[in-house]
């Protein structure tokens, strides 16, 4: 493939993973900005991808949002996912369970990407969504896998970590009571959030471990602190517990 179109592939690409960082739109201006390549080329690409259908542009505001072809793309690719197929009958047995949201979650980056989710029916629920990506160190999901992390991987989050903003007053973005929850969740085989995330919101999570006795996910459970606090052990148990039976299914023997 001529190295012209490689690069053009490249911007594609890069234009495409703007919207997988928490903005749902943005308009050209910004994308120029944030990317630093040329506006005619940012416009010859964006056009391209609107054309296809990969996005598509709000005829009021003029920004730009995904489109209902990488939708499809992406709801194609969570439905043929191994670990989503595995752990999908685990996670309805557990929010069966505890009559909470559940989640499934994996490291992105610096991030934890939702892979799968299941509701609960209850009046007030976790607002989370299939696809979407929240910052690492605020979630008990995110804690689980960093906890598995080499030391020079921790070093550097907790490096990059200096320059975050807490996303509430209980948020964690001290790089050294980082290590010490991450220590803590070594330990306990558990993590947690208590309202660090979003206010008023308690999440527990614990590791999904694969063949190779790496811990490559985390099975979560979501709820208002009020509920969560009431029955904190059984949810603790319970999610350990689903946790250990996926992995099982993936072929760890811890």
């Amino acid at each position: 493939m001529a190295k012209e179109q490689v690069s053009s592939i490249l911007r594609a690409l890069q234009i495409l993973e703007c919207f997988m960082d928490g903005e749902t739109e943005w308009t050209l201006k910004a994308l120029v900005d944030h990317l630093g390549i040329p506006t005619t080329t940012v416009f010859r690409q964006v056009s391209t991808l609107v054309e296809r259908q990969y996005l598509e542009q709000d005829p009021v505001r003029k920004s730009y949002r995904v489109g209902p072809r990488l939708i499809l793309l992406s709801s194609v690719i969570l439905g043929q996912s191994d670990l989503r197929r595995v752990a999908r009958p685990e996670l309805e047995q557990l929010s069966n369970a505890v009559k909470e949201t559940i989640n499934l979650s994996v490291l992105l980056d610096r991030d934890i990407f939702y892979l799968d989710k299941v509701e609960t029916h209850r009046s007030i629920v976790c607002n989370t969504k299939i696809g979407s990506r929240v910052p690492a160190y605020a979630t008990s999901a995110g804690k689980i896998i960093l906890a598995d992390q080499s030391e020079t991987y921790i070093d550097d989050y907790c490096e990059w970590l200096k320059q975050c903003a807490p996303l509430t007053e209980r948020t964690i973005i001290d790089p050294d009571r980082l290590r010490e929850e991450l220590a803590r969740v070594r330990i306990e085989g558990y993590a947690m959030d208590n309202g660090e995330i979003e206010s008023g919101l308690i999440c527990i999570g614990a590791p999904i471990y694969d063949l190779s006795r790496r811990v490559i996910a985390s099975v979560s459970v979501s709820g208002p602190d009020y509920r969560m606090s009431a029955d904190q052990e059984e949810m603790i148990k319970e999610v350990k517990r689903t946790a250990a039976n996926i992995s099982r299914v993936l072929g760890y023997r811890g």
